[in-house]
C-alpha cells in the first residue's frame, strides 16, 4: 500500500543561494510504511501532523506522534516508519542552501538530538503555511521570494524558542548579513500596513541604504522596495482569498498602499492579472 501525497510542489529555481526551499508536500502513510529517504542530498524538516511513527538515526529510535517534528540530514542513513496502528501523516520541506545548517544550528537541531516539539498553535501555522505557499505557487521572481520566506518563517518558529544567545555565541561575521536580513523582514512583517519606506527599513536595523540594498540582493536577489512590494501584495493575496467583502481600496490600504489604482498596477505587475481578475479565479 503506498501513501498518499498532497499539496506537492517541487522547485527547481536557483535565484536565492542562501536558504532554497527545494519541494514540500504532506504525506498520508499507510500502517507500518517506511519512507524511502536513504541517504539524501539535501535537507528535510518533518512535521508529525497526526498519528505516530519512529525516526531511526544512527541506530537510535526517537518515537513522534501529533506536534513532533524532526531533521534528516545530508548524507546520513535513516528510517522514517508509520506505527501499524496508527500511522502518522507528515509535512515534509526539502531544503538547502549555503545558509541551511547553520539556521538548523540556531534552531537547535543537531544529529544527535534531531528531533523536537512545537506546540499546537504552530504545528496549525505550519499548515495555514503550506495551504497559502501551494496556491502562490509558481516559477517567477515573486514565487522565489515568497518560498524563500515560508521556508526562513517555518525555522524561525524554532529559533525563537531556542536558548541560543548571541551575547554568548558572537555569530560568525559571514553570517551578520542573515541577522540584519532577519531583523528587516520581521520589521516588514510587523509595519507592511503603515507607509513605511526603505529608509524606515534601514533606520531600524542601523544600516546606510546602500548596505541594505547589498544584504537583501544576497539573500533574495531582490531590493528591500521590491520586497516589501512583494510582501504586500502576498498580503492581499491573502485577504482576497478570504471573501470577506472588503473592497479593493480597503486591502489595498490594509497593506499600506494609499492609492488603489497605484496597488492595481502593482498587483497585476507582480501576479499577472488584476485583483478583481485574481478573485474571480480563485475556487470556492
Amino acid at each position: 500500500m503506498e501513501p498518499k501525497y498532497d499539496f506537492y510542489v517541487k522547485n527547481d529555481l536557483k535565484a536565492v543561494d542562501s536558504l532554497v526551499l527545494r519541494e514540500f508536500c504532506t504525506i498520508k502513510c499507510p500502517p507500518g510504511y517506511v519512507l524511502p529517504v536513504k541517504k539524501p542530498d539535501k535537507y528535510s524538516l518533518y512535521f508529525v501532523g497526526e498519528g505516530k511513527g519512529v525516526y531511526t538515526l544512527g541506530g537510535k529510535e526517537f518515537p513522534l506522534s501529533e506536534s513532533d517534528c524532526f531533521v534528516v540530514y545530508p548524507n546520513t542513513t535513516v528510517k522514517c516508519r508509520a506505527d501499524k496502528k496508527n500511522p502518522w501523516t507528515l509535512i515534509a520541506v526539502t531544503f538547502d542552501g549555503a545558509e541551511a545548517q547553520t539556521l538548523l544550528e540556531y534552531s537547535e537541531f543537531s544529529k544527535k538530538v534531531p528531533v523536537q516539539h512545537i506546540q499546537k498553535h504552530i504545528l496549525n501555522e505550519v499548515v495555514q503555511l503550506l495551504s497559502s505557499f501551494y496556491r502562490l505557487r509558481g516559477n517567477e521572481l515573486f514565487h522565489v521570494i515568497v518560498s524563500t520566506s515560508f521556508l526562513y518563517l517555518l525555522i524561525s518558529f524554532f529559533i525563537k524558542n531556542s536558548s541560543f544567545d548571541l551575547t554568548k555565541n558572537p555569530i560568525p561575521l559571514r553570517w551578520a548579513g542573515t541577522v540584519h536580513f532577519n531583523k528587516a523582514r520581521d520589521f516588514i512583517e510587523k509595519n507592511y500596513s503603515r507607509d513605511i519606506s526603505v529608509e524606515d527599513i534601514a533606520k531600524h536595523v542601523n544600516l546606510s541604504r546602500s548596505r541594505l540594498y547589498r544584504i537583501f540582493l544576497q539573500q533574495t536577489s531582490v531590493s528591500p522596495h521590491q520586497y516589501l512590494t512583494v510582501h504586500r501584495i502576498r498580503e492581499a493575496c491573502n485577504l482576497l482569498m478570504k471573501r470577506d467583502g472588503s473592497s479593493i481600496k480597503e486591502i489595498a490600504i490594509s497593506v499600506g498602499i494609499d492609492n488603489p489604482l497605484y496597488f492595481s498596477t502593482l498587483f497585476k505587475q507582480i501576479m499577472g492579472k488584476s485583483p478583481s481578475e485574481y478573485m474571480k479565479d480563485m475556487p470556492e
